[in-house]
């Protein structure tokens, strides 16, 4: 199978307000992200994969490294490894598309293994 639709798979909450629907292929993964207002992603790192975050509806406000960033429809980020960065709502909801490279296991519904980061914590 190459194609799925994203309301064909689970969605998860990792944080409070914070949901996830995590597709993967071999070397890469792609999650589509909600955030109802309010959340707050803390702040963390991946050491294990670069993230980009590409938001599709409402804003969001990001901080990477020392930039504190309002994203809007449309906006690109790109998140090196080991940059720490978080994030917050601002209000209503918010979707935006992640992609991490490599693939983080741990995003996966289901994924019973260790993880470096705290669940949710991505």
């Amino acid at each position: 199978m190459y194609a799925v639709n994203w309301n064909d798979v689970p969605e998860t909450e990792n944080l409070p307000n914070n949901f996830r629907v995590a597709v993967a292929g071999k070397e890469m993964g792609i999650n589509r992200i909600r955030w109802v207002h309010p959340t707050r992603l803390p702040a963390h790192s991946h050491d294990d994969a670069e993230q980009a975050v590409i938001v599709i509806e409402g804003s969001i406000r990001f901080n990477i490294g020392d930039e504190q960033l309002t994203l809007g429809v449309g906006d690109v980020a790109v998140i090196p490894r080991t940059v720490v960065h978080s994030g917050e709502s601002i209000e209503g909801t918010a979707v935006f598309v992640e992609i991490f490279a490599p693939l983080r296991l741990e995003n996966l519904y289901g994924f019973l293994g260790n993880s470096a980061v705290a669940p949710g914590e991505d």
